[in-house]
């Protein structure tokens, strides 16, 4: 027997926890160890009342972990528990980290750049839009795109990243055997399919629990090298993956949004708490000291910050009308006259017809 089938096993008794799993590996040194151990000895460990102790031998008792694993692997998944060397490092630095991560799919490998997309279920066009934006912009690139599988910008971003020939990762908060939300099955078949991976700390029977949502967004922060939010109400889950994100040190990025509008109260709120304001893949691939399309040498750029820089990274030589300008900049309308009358005045920017600009050929 291995000590992953032992773990995995372990992962589903009741009340176990991560914490608590570690605790017993602490002090019993291996799965097997925790298996054998008795009542008397695992809440001498834990601490935990008799009847909670009751129900974890009671859920042993009819358990196989060599036939629970052999169960996972004729299902075409695979798993890894924190007792293995190719568990992944970043998920150590977790506080808790799972203790067993299921995948169904390809083995994660290192990727140059692993990238984490988040945002409102309740996605509205432009979070689409952006998303599409920034994420297709990133193709030809060896980065990973992780989300949750989530209606709105996590659908989305694993939708663009299919689209755009990238590597995608869904971290679950349901067993594979059941798939959250339903309606997005057929995008799950198809990250696999195209060489990415669904992933879960779940046994593949597990329903989509309210808890497991908040518990699987501390997996997409650890496995992330930068968290990108994309349009986030105050109350968002996705700030929950920010404050792990923090926790671990990762890199949190946010998409400014209409200041009138619910869904960037979030997003403008971290950018006000100092995230880095991405409003172009450019943005990501210059955080990331890759090449870009930024200036080159010799270049003028406007020495301009917060609405009148959004604006200006929007514009192109290419006539924008103004209504263009406000779908992509994510900015009011009374914000973006604004900014265009300051680029103007500095010479930057010009109307090239009615309500329509672009950058002054001079200095594009």
């Amino acid at each position: 027997m291995t000590e992953t089938a032992y773990w995995l096993a372990i992962s589903c008794w009741p009340g176990i926890g991560s914490r608590r799993a570690l605790y017993l590996k602490q002090h019993l040194g291996t799965g097997e160890a925790v298996w054998q151990a008795d009542a008397t000895t695992l809440q001498a460990i834990l601490g935990l009342r008799p009847e909670a102790i009751a129900q974890m031998v009671k859920e042993r008792q009819g358990q196989d972990p060599g036939a629970m694993l052999e169960r996972i692997k004729r299902a075409g998944a695979w798993v890894l528990s924190f007792a293995d060397d190719d568990y992944p490092e970043t998920l150590r630095q977790l506080f808790d980290p799972p203790i067993v991560i299921l995948g169904w799919g390809e083995l994660l490998k290192q990727h140059a750049r692993n990238l984490a997309v988040v945002g409102a279920r309740r996605m509205t066009s432009y979070g689409r839009q952006i998303t599409d934006q920034l994420i297709s912009g990133l193709a030809g690139s060896d980065v990973v795109i992780i989300s949750g599988l989530a209606r709105g910008v996590d659908g989305e971003a694993h939708k663009a990243a299919l689209a755009s020939g990238l590597v995608t990762w869904a971290v679950l908060g349901s067993g594979f055997g059941n798939l959250y939300p339903q309606q997005h099955r057929d995008l799950a078949l198809r990250i696999v399919e195209n060489g990415g991976t669904l992933l879960s700390e779940y046994w593949p029977d597990a329903k989509p629990e309210p808890h497991h949502f908040p518990a699987r967004n501390r997996i997409i922060a650890a496995l992330a090298d930068a968290v990108l939010v994309i349009e986030a109400d105050e109350k968002s889950g996705s700030l929950i993956t920010v404050d792990h994100a923090l926790d671990l040190g990762r890199d949190i990025w946010a998409v400014p949004g209409n200041a009138t509008s619910r869904f960037s109260r979030g997003t403008n709120n971290l950018l006000r708490h100092g995230a880095t304001l991405i409003a172009s893949s450019e943005d990501i691939l210059a955080e990331w000291n890759w090449g870009t399309t930024a200036p080159q040498s010799g270049e003028l750029v406007p020495p301009l910050e917060g609405c009148p820089q959004l604006v200006y990274r929007v514009l192109t030589d290419q006539i924008s009308s103004l209504e263009d300008i406000v779908d992509n900049s994510g900015l009011t309308t009374s914000e973006v006259l604004a900014a265009l009358m300051e680029l103007e005045l500095g010479g930057w920017v010009e109307a090239a017809a009615a309500q329509s600009y672009r950058r002054t050929p001079a200095k594009t």
